[in-house]
């Protein structure tokens, strides 16, 4: 049964660049920014910043403030108003004291507030209309026609929010004690098409109908308490509000977050424009981030990252790794070590490749994949043990050549300025199969096949001449590779890995006899089934553990695939589809593109495709595992089963994928804040926990490969469960 493919069609993607003192801004004396179509200003004291193109252009100019009002750009310039276009200043008013704020009132009438005094544009010039309140820092203007009046509103920071009334004009008070506006320091104030009134306070946010009626923060289900220092509302509806914990979007009724780390240099976010295209420029202390917004598909999104995996993440031979950052955030500035993962990570980049290729016949896929099954052929060849397989191998030009633990690397006989890392896991193996089995099947002409098919041999043989162990070089079994039916059935220490292991070796066979054709590997794997129950250790190979534990669940559900993909005995595969379910089940609330995709092109059940491609949709496209602070909002559903235990709490849901830590599929997921310990009481009313996981690399400085994406995604193309 064929189930149908998802064209998940157009979707906004967002990215960013930081604008920081390294651009040339005094980012102290920054008080404003603006748009004039997709050109950035910025008010710096005495200087007009233009940002276009990645370059800053000074104009010698006192500006203070700048504001964009139906598709000007205005800006306050010492006590004047002036217009701004195209880089040239002209002035328009005058005053006694410095332009404030401006407002257009859903009639067209022009209101406009200096320092003292609220003006109203009559004809081509302003009139005054009355004095203003203590501190006024806000104006929203409804219209000049009411029966009681012109509706207008101030904001101040002392004195609270005001509405104009009566024949002779006045400030009538709208107190926290005796109306629903949450606080008396009120920051920002706008009214809607709707003629709804929109506070920002200190205390949060509130929507008045001008009469009696407040909807409050306590309304909003997933809004902060926090300051709401800044608002936007495009002519589309849709609106931005700058918070001490990030930007709040509000579109197609949805409330979304831009949090710290991702997508801002500090939480505290005091000034936002947007321009017409829909980026965002946010001012913090630390820089401005400018975020831009363009129209994207998943296959785009892909020819992205398929770029960035040859250019930013491939070494030496192939293998793909993580990228160090010698400067915060600045991929340029990285280099490649090696892991203690280049082979699993390579052989799931050369499925993602393979797939790649099965889909589009594009060479350029060809061509990574076949430098990546070549990169994992070395490793196995480099040790000169016949079948066993290198974690790593590193060059005399590498600055971490001979460090780390020496006794398990070694010297390359027959080249002294090259070595190699031992003690390899069970992890590593489940890599090189995964990836020989698919290149084999989609990619390898004649001759490649048979190579892969003797490696593949040696590797299965190694194992099976060694007890169902890697045995390293000085005849040791390694820790983690052991696949013994005696210790996995009935040795409580290895417990949790029974499922998984049982799982893996199961599937190493399979692929072996798919390569080799040699039947003795089929009758090793039946007996493993018959006399050591290995099948019915598959038959809920997760234990279940209060989402704490991760490594094993990518593990498991890239040995699924082969196994379930070469098994030709529906009995058995059923079984093997039992633990995939069960695993699946307790996995899906990751929205995980991995888990689901996988599950989908073994199965005729629905796999939730819908949000593997929502999250693939989210991922950053830097990659760069940037610090993450998210606990102020008020959406979040924290799970206690982990405090039982003694371990740091985390989410019971995972958040949307461009708001989390950006971690592989065998990382947490349930992380709500790491990297960001200085600012998990920036916000009193926040939930205080743990600001930190151990593990994550959430400080700017690794940037992680693309296969997070690249194999799911290849992967559902290649099985239709994903349109281009």
């Amino acid at each position: 049964m064929k189930k149908p493919t998802l064209n998940f069609g157009q979707f906004m993607q967002y990215d960013k660049v930081f604008i920081t003192a390294d651009n040339g801004i005094d980012l102290e004396k920054v008080t404003s920014v603006a748009f004039e179509g997709e050109t950035l200003y910025i008010a710096e004291g005495d200087s007009l910043c233009i940002y276009e193109n990645g370059k800053i252009k000074k104009l010698q100019a006192n500006v203070s403030k700048l504001f964009t009002r139906n598709g000007r750009l205005f800006a306050s310039v010492d006590n004047s108003l002036c217009e701004i276009n195209k880089g040239k200043i002209k002035k328009l008013a005058s005053f006694d004291a410095p332009v404030v704020d401006i407002s257009v009132a859903l009639d067209k009438s022009i209101w406009l507030i200096t320092e003292t005094e609220l003006f109203l544009m009559n004809g081509d010039e302003f009139e005054k209309i009355v004095d203003l309140p203590e501190a006024t820092v806000c104006l929203a203007a409804l219209d000049n026609k009411s029966k009681y009046g012109e509706t207008v509103y101030v904001g101040s920071t002392v004195e609270g929010l005001m509405s104009m009334k009566g024949k002779r004009r006045h400030w009538a008070e709208l107190l926290p004690d005796v109306t629903g506006v949450l606080s008396q320091k009120i920051n920002c104030v706008s009214i809607d098409a709707l003629g709804h009134l929109w506070v920002g306070t200190d205390n949060g946010l509130n929507i008045y109908d001008g009469k009696n009626y407040w909807f409050n923060g306590n309304d909003f289900y997933s809004v902060p308490d926090g300051s709401f220092n800044d608002m936007f509302f495009a002519e589309d509806g849709k609106k931005y509000f700058a918070t001490n914990t990030g930007i709040i979007t509000l579109i197609e009724g949805k409330i979304s977050y831009l949090s710290y780390g991702v997508w801002l240099m500090h939480p505290t976010v005091k000034k936002i424009a947007v321009s017409d295209g829909g980026a965002i420029a946010a001012v913090t202390e630390r820089g401005i981030s400018l975020i831009t917004a363009k129209e994207m598909t998943l296959e785009d999104k892909a020819n992205h990252y398929d770029e960035m995996a040859v250019k930013y993440f491939t070494r030496n031979e192939g293998y793909q790794v993580d990228r160090i950052l010698r400067k915060y955030g600045d991929l340029e500035s990285g280099w490649l070590p090696n892991s203690d993962n280049d082979g699993l990570f390579t052989g799931l980049y050369c499925a993602s490749q393979s797939f790649r290729y099965a889909v589009t016949k594009d060479e350029e896929a060809k061509k990574n994949a076949k430098r990546a099954v070549e990169a994992m052929i070395k490793l196995t060849e480099v040790t000169g043990k016949s079948g066993f397989t290198a974690r790593a191998t590193r060059y005399a030009h590498e600055e971490n050549f001979k460090t780390g633990v020496r006794e398990e690397w070694h010297i390359c006989e027959d080249n002294p300025d090259c070595e190699w890392l031992g003690e390899t896991s069970s992890d590593e193996m489940t890599g090189h199969y995964y990836g020989y089995g698919i290149y084999y099947d989609l990619v390898a002409d004649e001759d490649e096949k048979k190579k892969i098919a003797s490696v593949v041999k040696k590797i299965t043989d190694h194992i099976l001449e060694n007890n169902f162990h890697l045995c390293d070089v000085d005849g040791v079994p390694t820790t983690w590779a052991n696949w013994e039916p005696e210790l996995l059935n009935n040795d409580d220490r290895w417990f949790y890995e029974r499922g998984t292991n049982s799982l893996e070796i199961l599937s190493f066979l399979k692929t072996t006899y798919h390569v080799t054709g040699e039947e003795k590997y089929n009758e090793v794997f039946d007996m493993l089934i018959k006399k050591y129950h290995y099948a019915m250790n598959c038959i809920q190979y997760k234990v279940e553990d209060s989402h704490v534990a991760h490594i094993d669940d990518q593990l498991d559900f890239i040995n699924i695939y082969p196994l379930v993909m070469y098994t030709e005995n529906n009995a058995q595969k059923e079984i093997f589809k039992m633990g995939l379910t069960h695993h699946f089940d307790y996995e899906k609330v990751e929205r995980s593109p991995l888990f689901n995709i996988t599950y989908g092109a073994l199965t005729n059940n629905n796999c939730d495709i819908e949000n593997a491609a929502k999250s693939l949709s989210e991922m950053t496209m830097d990659l760069i595992r940037w610090p993450v602070f998210n606990s102020h909002r008020k959406d979040l559903v924290w799970d206690t089963e982990q405090e039982e235990m003694g371990i740091p709490a985390q989410l019971k849901y995972p958040l949307e994928y461009s708001a989390r830590v950006l971690v592989n599929y065998d990382g947490n997921q349930f992380v709500c804040d790491s990297g960001a310990e200085e600012f998990v009481d920036i916000n009193t009313k926040v939930v205080n926990r743990t600001a930190t996981l151990p593990g994550t690399f959430a400080d700017g400085m690794r940037a992680m490969m693309p296969y997070n994406f690249l194999l799911p995604y290849w992967m559902g193309r290649f099985h239709g469960l994903l349109g281009d």
